[in-house]
């Protein structure tokens, strides 16, 4: 499987469990190469906004800072709640609050740093 398909399920999988919350949610193909600040997932229910930016990796750290300030503009124009998706090895995925991560300065993302996970952000049992 090469990355960019691991990459594309990893989303499918988080919009599927949107949707399994009550959400709706899309799924932006091809969001990294359109020229501007796009996140991978936009989820919306009632008058709420959710944007994520997914990222995959076989390393136990990531440096996102364009990722992040990229998410961070686009959360800022749409008033979405903005979170960095990552996939670790042999974890379940990581979410991590955009506005934090910039407040702290914080872009290396490493499989040890604090973390919400989906349940917390959607708030019901997930299945991922």
């Amino acid at each position: 499987m090469t990355n960019y398909q691991k990459g594309a399920n990893f989303e499918r999988d988080i919009v599927k469990e949107f949707w399994v919350r009550g959400w709706a949610a899309v799924r932006s193909a091809g969001s990294g190469s359109v020229g501007h600040p796009v996140p991978d997932i936009i989820g919306v229910r009632y008058s709420q906004i959710i944007a994520i930016e997914c990222k995959t990796t076989r390393k136990d750290r990531l440096y996102l800072k364009k990722a992040i300030l990229n998410l961070s503009k686009f959360a800022e124009i749409s008033n979405a709640r903005s979170y960095l998706a990552v996939k670790f090895p042999k974890k379940k995925p990581m979410f991590f609050d955009i506005k934090a991560l910039i407040k702290e300065n914080h872009y290396t993302i490493t499989i040890n740093d604090t973390h919400i996970n989906l349940d917390s952000l959607l708030g019901e049992q997930s299945i991922l």
